[in-house]
C-alpha cells in the first residue's frame, strides 16, 4: 500500500481507480474514515457528506424522512439520468412497489428455484470444468447471476440473455456519463420491447407480469415506470451478485481452509452472510437531507447530499468485533449488504440463493482453485466493488450429467 490516506479520507472520492484496485488500501480509508469521525464531508463531486459508522447508517437508512432517496441514489447525481423505481421513491408511493412485489421474492417464493438454479450452475461449469481453467467472472458469474435472474425472475427468453447482459456490462463499466445515457437508452428501449412482447402472451406468474398487472397509488403502472422498474432489477441485481461470487473466490484461493468447512457439509447459510458482510460489495448509496438535521454530532444542512458508507459500517467494531477477519460462526442479522429501513434490498432472497448455490457448486466441481500467475483480477471503480476478471486454475472434473450448456 502506497497510497496516501490521509489524503483520500480529506477529500474522499468512492469513484476513485485507487480504491477499486487495492483492497488493503481501501480498507484502510474506510477504517480511518470511521474512526476519526461518524461524518465526514468531502468537497469531490460538487461535494457531499458521509456517514461512516454502523448506529448512524443504520439511523439514516431508516429516517426516510430526513434522508430522501427520491432526489437521486448516486454520488456523483446525474440528473439527466430517469429516476428509478422503487430505489429513488419514498414512502407513502414506496409501500405500493412493496406490496407488489415482495411476494415474488419472499424465502419461500425464491426457494423453487433452486433447481433450476442449479441447472444453469451445471451448464456453465460443463463448459470449462474439463480444461482445469477459466475466467471466473467471464465464463461463471456474470453468465449464472443473469442467466438466474433475468430467466427465472424475469422470465426473460434465452436467446436474448447475452444481449441483455451486454447491455448492463456496458452501463456499469462505463465512468462517461453520456456513454452512460447512452447505453441506459438502449436499455430503456429493449426493456420497453420486452414488456410489451410479455404482454401478448400468458401470464407466467412472475416478477414481469407483477409489473404489468401493478398499480401505484391505486392507479395502473405505466410503461414508463414498469420500465424503470425492470431497468433497476436488471442493474442492481446483476453486478453485485456477479462480484459478491468472484470474492467468494477469492476467500476460498487466499483461506483454503474454507473449503473444508463446505465439503463436511456445514449449513451455507452463515458463511454467506458473513461473506455479504466481509466483502460489502455494495460500497453505498446516497440520500439527500430534506431538512437541516443533526447526527453523529455533526449538523447537516437541507439538501446536503449524503453518503450511506455501508461498507464502513459492516466493518465498524463497535458491532462486529475484528471485523477484518472472515468468521462464519459470527452472530448474524445485522450487517447493511442489502441496506436497511424502507429501501432495504426486495431482491436479498433471491441474491441469497444465487449465492448459496453458486458456492457450493464452486466448492463441489472446482478443487484446487488458485489464480492464473501473473492475471490481475480486474476491479473498475465505482459504487460496487467490482469483479470484471479473474483468471483462475483448478484440477479438471469431468462434465455432469446435466443437459447440454443453454445459456450462451
Amino acid at each position: 500500500m502506497r497510497h496516501d490516506v490521509e489524503q483520500m479520507v480529506e477529500n474522499f472520492d468512492p469513484w476513485s481507480p485507487v480504491l477499486a484496485n487495492d483492497a488493503e488500501f481501501f480498507w484502510a480509508v474506510l477504517n480511518r474514515m470511521r474512526e476519526k469521525s461518524p461524518v465526514l464531508y468531502s468537497k469531490e463531486h460538487g461535494g457531499f457528506w458521509i456517514i461512516t459508522r454502523h448506529a448512524e447508517v443504520m439511523r439514516a437508512n431508516k429516517d426516510w424522512e430526513s434522508f430522501t432517496s427520491a432526489e437521486g441514489a448516486t454520488i456523483p447525481y446525474n440528473p439527466d439520468m430517469p429516476k428509478l423505481a422503487p430505489i429513488e421513491v419514498d414512502p407513502p408511493e414506496h409501500r405500493d412497489w412493496r406490496r407488489m412485489l415482495n411476494p415474488l421474492m419472499s424465502p419461500s417464493a425464491v426457494a423453487g428455484f433452486e433447481p433450476a438454479m442449479r441447472r444453469i450452475a451445471g451448464e456453465l461449469m460443463d463448459e470449462f470444468v474439463e480444461r482445469g481453467e477459466c475466467d471466473l467472472a467471464q465464463d461463471f458469474a456474470w453468465r449464472f447471476v443473469p442467466g438466474s435472474l433475468f430467466e427465472l425472475m424475469l422470465g426473460v427468453p434465452t436467446d436474448q440473455l447475452p444481449a441483455t447482459r451486454q447491455f448492463v456490462q456496458d452501463f456499469v463499466s462505463s465512468e462517461d456519463p453520456e456513454r452512460q445515457q447512452e447505453v441506459f437508452a438502449d436499455l430503456e428501449a429493449w426493456a420497453k420491447q420486452f414488456l410489451l412482447w410479455r404482454k401478448e402472451r400468458p401470464p407466467q406468474g412472475d416478477v414481469t407480469d407483477a409489473l404489468l398487472a401493478g398499480r401505484v397509488q391505486g392507479e395502473p403502472l405505466t410503461i414508463d415506470a414498469m420500465v424503470s422498474a425492470l431497468v433497476l432489477l436488471l442493474l442492481a441485481g446483476m453486478e453485485t451478485t456477479s462480484s459478491s461470487i468472484g470474492y467468494l473466490a477469492g476467500l476460498l484461493i487466499e483461506q483454503p481452509e474454507l473449503r473444508g468447512h463446505f465439503e463436511l457439509n456445514a449449513p451455507v447459510d452463515l458463511a454467506v452472510e458473513e461473506l455479504l458482510r466481509h466483502g460489502s460489495i455494495s460500497v453505498s448509496l446516497s440520500r439527500v437531507a430534506t431538512r437541516e438535521v443533526e447526527i453523529g454530532g455533526q449538523v447537516i444542512p437541507a439538501g446536503g447530499r449524503v453518503l450511506l458508507l455501508w461498507a464502513a459500517a459492516n466493518w465498524d467494531p463497535r458491532v462486529f468485533p475484528q471485523p477484518e477477519r472472515f468468521d462464519i460462526d459470527r452472530p448474524q442479522g445485522n450487517h447493511l449488504a442489502f441496506g436497511a429501513g424502507p429501501h432495504k434490498c426486495m431482491g436479498a432472497n433471491f441474491a441469497r440463493l444465487m449465492l448459496r448455490v453458486a458456492t457450493t457448486e464452486i466448492v463441489r466441481r472446482l478443487p484446487d482453485l488458485r489464480l492464473e500467475p501473473g492475471s490481475p483480477i480486474e476491479h473498475p471503480p465505482g459504487l460496487v466493488r467490482s469483479t470484471r476478471s479473474m483468471r483462475v486454475r483448478f484440477r479438471p472434473t469431468p462434465r455432469s450429467v446435466v443437459p447440454a450448456a443453454t445459456h450462451p
